[in-house]
């Protein structure tokens, strides 16, 4: 009898020490360059360990949500923060990015690329990431954590303020 007691405590240890994970805090913003709106851009939120990271998508007013992967909000802490925006997808130029159609629009383009693929060429065409080789349409020292000047804390004090300068 006192094995079925020990191995439940084991249990209710175990799940009270994983619980359920960190919880997400609703984190809002918005993004403008020298004072106007940016719209189309990728905004990054890193933690300073690098194991998180968390991603929203400016729209017209450059107005953006974070998210980790469909979970809205980011984790409390203090975060690098990246902003870029890459040329718009061939044949996806009216839908935004982040819309669910266009990450399916570049999701086909890559599955048709790697049928006319062979060895040697490449495969799939990769999302663009901040710190990539994509070229973004915004000062590259946002693109980065190692050169990013921004930085933001979860949970914020309204909307995080994401003002860029065209020259840094």
């Amino acid at each position: 009898m006192p094995r079925r007691g020990c191995r439940a405590s084991v249990v209710f240890a175990a799940l009270f020490l994983t619980g359920c994970g960190p919880s997400l805090v609703k984190t809002e913003g918005v993004v403008t360059m020298d004072g106007q709106p940016v719209e189309g851009a990728t905004v990054m939120f890193v933690s300073e360990d690098g194991n998180r990271s968390y991603t929203g998508f400016t729209d017209a007013a450059g107005k953006f949500s974070l998210a980790a992967g469909e979970k809205p909000g980011a984790t409390a802490g203090t975060y690098k923060v990246t902003v870029m925006k890459t040329p718009k997808v061939a044949g996806a130029e009216s839908m935004a990015p982040g819309n669910p159609d266009y990450l399916k629009h570049m999701e086909k383009e890559g599955k048709d690329a790697a049928k006319t693929s062979g060895p040697g060429k490449m495969m799939m065409p990769k999302m663009p990431t901040p710190g990539s080789a994509v070229k973004s349409e915004l000062p590259a020292v946002y693109a980065t954590t190692a050169t990013t000047p921004l930085s933001a804390k979860v949970p914020s004090d309204g909307a995080v303020k994401l003002d860029l300068k065209s020259k840094p």
